[in-house]
C-alpha cells in the first residue's frame, strides 16, 4: 500500500518517539552553526526543519523523502537554508561527491530495500572527515509491535498474502559490516532504550500506522485490513493496562566519521 496524505498528515501529529529518537541522535553528533547536512527519510520535516534551526542561516539542510505525500508536507517549511526533494537512499545521483558535513538518518534505514547501496551512497556524498548518524530500531531486541504484527499476518486468513518491501531491522554485525564495506572504519554504536507509551491499543495502531505508511499490515488487501486491525487491536488490549501501553524499544545509534 502507498502512502495517502491522510496517512501523512496524521504522522505529524503523532511522530514524538521518532522526534526525541533524532534529538538523541543530533546531540551525538553535536552539528556546528554553517554545517551541511543531509536528512535522509525527512518525512513532513519537522525534525529536518529543527536542523536548520541548529545549522543557522550560514549553514543548509537538504531532506530527501520516498513519499510525495510527505514531501509536499515538507516543502512547506522551505526557506533558505532548508529544501526538500523526493527521492530514495539508494540514489543520491542529484548530489555531487564530497558534499555534505553530515548524513542524518533517523527512523528510516528499516525501510530502505537495498541498505547496502544506501551506506554506499551515504559515503560517496560525504566529505572526507564527515559524519554519518544512524538512529533506528536494532534487529537483536523484538518489540511487542513486531511480534504482534508476525502473529496476526501469520494466520490462514492473511498469509497467503506476501508482504512486500518489509522493514528489515540491522542486528548489530550486520550494521557493522555495512559501515564496513562502504568504508567507515571509524565508528561508535550506542543502544538507545527507550519507551513508546499509548492510552490504549486504537492509539498505538494509529501511531503504526502512520509511522509505516500503513504497511502495518503486510500485504493484506484493503478490504480485510479492517479485521487485520482489529486482531491486532484485541492482541494490544491484552497488554493493555490502567496506565495504558508502555513498549520497550532498543534503537541502535550510529556515529561514523568518513
Amino acid at each position: 500500500m502507498a502512502d495517502t496524505e491522510e496517512l501523512a498528515k496524521g504522522y505529524t501529529f503523532v511522530n514524538n518517539t521518532q522526534y526525541d529518537a533524532g534529538l538523541f541522535l543530533l546531540q551525538r553528533l553535536n552539528l556546528a552553526p554553517g554545517s551541511r547536512v543531509l536528512d535522509i527519510g525527512c518525512g513532513p520535516g519537522d525534525l529536518t526543519a529543527h536542523i536548520a534551526d541548529v545549522v543557522g542561516e550560514s549553514g543548509s539542510v537538504v531532506g530527501v523523502d520516498p513519499s510525495k505525500e510527505r514531501i509536499a508536507l515538507a516543502l512547506e517549511r522551505t526557506r533558505p537554508n532548508l529544501s526538500f526533494y523526493e527521492g530514495i537512499a539508494e540514489d543520491l545521483s542529484r548530489f555531487p561527491s564530497d558534499n555534505f558535513d553530515v548524513v542524518f538518518v533517523n527512523s528510516t534505514l528499516h525501510w530502505v530495500q537495498d541498505q547496502s547501496m544506501a551506506m554506499k551512497e551515504f559515503g560517496r556524498v560525504l566529505k572526507s572527515g564527515g559524519r554519518l548518524g544512524i538512529s533506528g530500531g536494532s534487529g537483536d531486541f523484538v518489540a511487542a509491535h513486531e511480534k504482534i504484527k508476525a502473529d496476526v499476518l501469520s494466520r490462514e486468513l492473511y498469509r497467503i498474502y506476501p508482504e512486500e518491501s518489509p522493514p528489515k531491522f540491522l542486528k548489530q554485525h550486520e550494521l557493522e559490516s555495512l559501515l564496513d564495506h562502504a568504508g567507515f572504519s571509524e565508528r561508535e554504536i550506542v543502544i538507545n532504550n527507550i519507551v513508546k507509551s499509548a492510552k490504549d491499543a486504537d492509539e498505538m495502531i494509529d501511531w503504526l500506522d502512520t509511522s509505516s505508511s500503513g504497511k502495518t499490515y503486510g500485504g493484506i488487501p484493503l478490504h480485510l485490513r479492517p479485521r487485520a486491525r482489529g486482531e491486532m487491536k484485541t492482541e494490544w488490549d491484552k497488554i493493555t493496562t490502567d496506565k495504558g501501553i508502555r513498549m520497550e524499544m532498543e534503537l541502535l545509534v550510529t556515529l561514523a566519521v568518513k
